[in-house]
């Protein structure tokens, strides 16, 4: 082990060791600590988009929309450019007949990131809209 790695001590019930040890094998992890590492790396990462601030969040949002519903796609690409300073991209997909899915790649405060979201989630014809924040 390296310096910079500290060893500590986790007291779980056996049936969440069990579930652990099951994703550890399921999704390949090299150890049990490593798996942990990983969700304490999202769970830092939700803490700190939680708390607001200043910091500036990396992330996507992902909308998924009727493209039938009249005036939609007019809707959504209004608010992207009203919004543009928090949007790095934007990538358009036709998941059937009915629906598409958009994903935004986002980069901003919590506060712009969630305006952004709410304003997308508010239009006539979107189904979904799920955010996932990144953090360095």
């Amino acid at each position: 082990m390296t310096d910079d790695i500290d060893r500590i001590s986790l007291t779980l019930p056996s049936s969440m060791v069990d579930r652990l040890d099951g994703i550890v094998a399921d999704w390949e992890y090299d150890s049990r600590s490593e798996a942990i590492r990983d969700s304490l790396r999202d769970f830092f990462a939700n803490y700190e988009w939680e708390s607001g601030g200043d910091e500036r969040h990396h992330g996507t949002i992902v909308v998924v929309h009727d493209h039938h519903v009249a005036g939609v796609a007019d809707d959504l690409q209004s608010v992207q450019h009203e919004m543009a300073d928090a949007i790095t991209s934007v990538q358009h997909i036709h998941l059937s007949h009915d629906t598409c899915m958009e994903t935004l790649v986002v980069e901003g405060s919590a506060e712009d990131i969630t305006e952004l979201a709410n304003r997308l989630r508010a239009l006539t014809g979107v189904q979904q809209v799920k955010v996932v924040v990144v953090d360095e």
